[in-house]
């Protein structure tokens, strides 16, 4: 689920917030007890741009496709503020919490398939045909998308691990790259035929990437939400597992969840635990905080590049 925008009004006591999926975007409000818990999660945020600006925040809006941060005051008359959302990193942790208090309002995470763990197709299978599990942004992760738009992998064969409905897949695709996306849910690889045109020509597989042949077939290997949603203790496997489909000298190109709170799915991982994990099969590239996450992920994803050995 991704939050595109909200805006919240103090003296009128009310959110508006637009969510999206891949059915598309969705206009909802919070009154009454909801958003007094949503202004609750706001305070650390509030207290911030006090700091900063001088005068007391009144209503905030924060548009993630923009980047833009928008702010009036307090005072006679009220003063407006727009702020760019790259100058506000050091704030991203009271930004994505308050974001992410917002969609706990309004969409709940429901219950995991009892009996079952992550490396279960039926887990996966079950959060996609409930459309539950907050996975879904219904477009290719900005971070990934502005990587691949600056360094396009035309004539390249590459292979999208846990490809979900496929954004990142058809992203690929009308760049010019051979594509193969695997995810171990039927109703995800179901959707995601479903929603690319005939023009890209992609190989969705019902796979599992620890199941694949291990043959160095690609050039590039894109991850986005694969390696949080496996269990901790099979990430080395990972590892391996991307190396040995990738050619030598070919990349894995991939945004990491690095939220730093208990449980799972998503697991986070840091930076440190990345580089080290890797290092045995790949030279580390690039390593770092990316600057353009959705508003629920602000400042929590790691964008990175490595070089198989």
């Amino acid at each position: 689920m991704d939050l595109r925008s909200f805006k919240l009004h103090r003296p009128d006591r009310h959110v508006r917030a637009v969510l999206a999926d891949h059915r598309g975007e969705h206009p909802h409000d919070l009154e009454g007890e909801p958003f007094a818990r949503v202004l609750l999660a706001a305070a650390p945020l509030l207290a911030r741009l006090h700091d900063r600006l001088g005068h007391e925040p009144r209503a905030l809006s924060v548009d993630g496709l923009t980047r833009v941060l928008r702010l009036t005051t307090e005072g006679d008359p009220p003063r407006p503020f727009v702020l760019p959302l790259p100058d506000l990193s050091d704030m991203s942790p009271e930004i994505s919490a308050l974001a992410r208090a917002i969609v706990r309002e309004l969409q709940p995470r429901g219950p995991d398939l009892p009996g079952t763990t992550p490396s279960d197709p039926a887990f996966w299978d079950h959060l996609y045909r409930a459309d539950a599990g907050g996975w879904e942004l219904g477009r290719p992760t900005p971070p990934l998308a502005h990587c691949l738009a600056a360094d396009p992998p035309t004539g390249q064969r590459a292979l999208v691990v846990g490809c979900g409905r496929g954004h990142e897949a058809r992203l690929l695709a009308e760049l010019g790259a051979h594509v193969t996306a695997i995810d171990l849910a039927p109703a995800a690889i179901a959707s995601a035929r479903a929603a690319t045109p005939p023009h890209l020509a992609i190989d969705f597989q019902v796979a599992d990437l620890f199941a694949l042949p291990r043959s160095p077939s690609f050039d590039l290997v894109l991850e986005h939400c694969c390696y949080c949603a496996i269990e901790p203790r099979r990430r080395r496997e990972y590892v391996d597992a991307v190396a040995d489909l990738l050619v030598p000298g070919g990349h894995l190109l991939g945004l990491f969840y690095a939220h730093g709170r208990p449980g799972g799915p998503p697991f986070t991982v840091s930076a440190d635990e990345l580089a080290a994990s890797f290092a045995r099969r790949f030279t580390v590239d690039a390593l770092a905080i990316a600057d353009d996450s959705v508003l629920l992920r602000l400042g929590e994803e790691l964008l990175g590049r490595f070089t198989r050995h």
